[in-house]
């Protein structure tokens, strides 16, 4: 694994948010038809009365995959809590993967799963 980032390796290797919410607003689960990957995604929001965004308060994820999926999910997970959705829709996968401090481009497939499912779970809060 000589060929990741110290900060991938900390996420690969104590991923952080993992597990479920009691009653998260929005579940997404998105799946990587190549690889198999897949991310489970949970958020739980609040209405933010400054934008009538909601923000989002906290997440969970849950991923079964290659340890570039572990390590997308946590950063992603730590990138949007306190944010308001607007901000998180603004995302790319350059953030995520400047988040990482780098990603093999062999690997980006998982910066795709991972915006995927957070666009998704954004998309179903009411």
């Amino acid at each position: 694994m000589t060929e990741y980032s110290e900060t991938f390796l900390d996420h690969y290797r104590r991923p952080r948010n993992t597990g479920d919410l009691d009653k998260p607003d929005a579940v997404a689960i998105v799946h990587n038809d190549v690889c198999g990957d897949v991310l489970r995604l949970a958020i739980t929001a609040e209405p933010d009365d400054e934008t009538a965004r909601r923000r989002i308060i906290a997440v969970r994820f849950k991923a079964y995959g290659c340890a570039a999926t572990i390590a997308v999910g946590s950063v992603i997970s730590e990138m949007v809590v306190g944010k308001r959705v607007g901000e998180i829709e603004k995302i790319g996968a350059d953030d995520v993967v400047a988040a990482l401090d780098g990603l093999p481009p062999g690997r980006i497939h998982a910066v795709v799963l991972g915006r995927a499912a957070l666009r998704d779970a954004i998309s179903r809060l009411d």
